[in-house]
């Protein structure tokens, strides 16, 4: 039976504590355990490139308890990133767009407030020993504190929000605010005294993103289904690999309505586009959600030269497959970026009010394009004269993939000629 030695601290307790005094604080003089902890629950519930962003956290958890039971708390729309992750025993499901809905449809309330408190009931029953909220806000704070883990670990007053801090009861607080979200993370862990893998690691070892074999042969026999693509472009070699006589560039142009905020104008991917098939003889695929396949139809329509559409992609599996085989990745700062940057694929981000150092590309292979002003990097949600984004060229961001496409090219010649 797991022991903690840590006294309950009440809320009261905790508004009148000093803040200025939390620091990292270390397993050996701040928490004691009489065993080492044998059932782990994370919490990060979304979003895509968030999720991503706790992987190399999970590796590390994975490392210091190789025996352990470690399962993720995730909403629906971010499950199939960690779907047959080698370091996951178990994915645990938040259904919350559904039970939003349910419960603002008065025939359905009942039935869904139901199944809301068997998910908290079964939870409780795992018997979680301890808990690890990375995600920080007062809906990832609920669910940790309803988990019943006796020991919940967060981020400290000051690098969460919503009060978060008031449903954990050992608080780490990163040595600076300017992180990378990954290397946050990992810092949660470092505060408990655990080893975690170095930055520079991190970066040079690709996340492990599984794809089912359907997944990926269905992006293969989509792309090669293409007429241009499969008959002057490549030699179908496996379901998993093709011999291109043209690199294969991929462009994301698309973002959440969340995120609109964040989106380079379509025109300005149109004539990136062009100027990437012109002159680097790329063939040009774009990805898109069926919300964003308008905007994408557009800027093909008003390109100087051919650009395409790509397969449509109903698991993130299939996108990852996709992604997986590109020469290249171009796409503002939205959750297929930082699939790309897992998956160690060469990669422009293009960055307007967000700071790429703690929300771009976490990987070598990567250039993140984005104006110096004095009003960037902001918090806003809105703007009314998005210059940080609007202000970005579309000559600007094709030296950035002339580079990386060169670079790659490079790579893939030495390749050749040693195999």
């Amino acid at each position: 039976m797991l022991r903690i030695n840590l006294p309950f601290v009440s809320k009261e307790a905790l508004l009148e504590y000093d803040w200025s005094s939390v620091r990292l604080k270390r397993m050996k003089s701040w928490l004691e355990v009489s065993t080492a902890p044998r059932k782990f629950l994370i919490v990060r519930l979304s979003a895509i490139g968030d999720v991503i962003h706790v992987l190399p956290a999970l590796r590390s958890l994975r490392e210091n308890f190789p025996s352990a039971h470690i399962a993720w708390l995730v909403e629906d729309k971010a499950e199939g990133i960690l779907k047959k992750h080698p370091d996951l025993d178990e994915i645990i499901v938040f259904p919350k767009k559904r039970w939003i809905t349910g419960l603002k449809n008065p025939f359905t309330f009942l039935q869904t407030a139901a199944e809301i408190a068997s998910f908290i009931t079964n939870l409780r029953k795992q018997g979680f020993e301890m808990a690890v909220d990375f995600q920080g806000n007062l809906k990832s704070g609920i669910m940790t504190l309803l988990s019943g883990s006796p020991l919940r670990i967060g981020f400290a007053r000051g690098h969460c929000k919503e009060g978060n801090f008031l449903f954990t009861n050992y608080w780490v607080a990163p040595p600076s605010k300017r992180l990378h979200k990954i290397e946050k993370n990992l810092s949660l862990l470092e505060g408990l005294g655990l080893k975690t893998m170095v930055g520079a690691r991190v970066r040079l070892r690709r996340m492990p993103l599984q794809i089912s074999k359907e997944d990926d042969e269905y992006i293969a026999a989509q792309l090669v289904r293409n007429a241009e693509y499969g008959m002057r472009n490549c030699k179908l070699r496996t379901a998993n690999s093709a011999i291109r006589t043209q690199p294969l560039v991929v462009i994301h142009a698309g973002t959440s309505d969340f995120g609109a905020y964040k989106r380079w104008p379509a025109a300005s991917y149109a004539q990136l586009a062009g100027k990437v098939v012109e002159e680097l003889n790329a063939y040009v695929v774009f990805t898109w959600e069926s919300s964003e396949l308008e905007m994408v139809k557009e800027i093909i329509s008003v390109m100087r030269h051919p650009g395409h559409l790509a397969p449509k992609t109903e698991t993130l599996g299939q996108l990852v497959s996709l992604i997986r085989r590109a020469d290249l990745f171009i796409s503002g700062d939205t959750g297929p970026m930082h699939i790309a940057s897992a998956l160690g694929v060469p990669q422009v981000a293009i960055f307007g009010p967000k700071d790429p150092t703690i929300y771009g590309p976490y990987q070598k292979h990567a250039i993140a394009v984005r104006k110096e002003l004095d009003c960037s990097p902001c918090t806003k949600r809105t703007c009314d004269n998005p210059i940080c984004i609007t202000s970005i060229t579309p000559k600007e961001v094709f030296e950035a993939a002339k580079a990386l496409l060169a670079r790659k090219i490079q790579y893939n010649t030495k390749l050749g000629s040693s195999s």
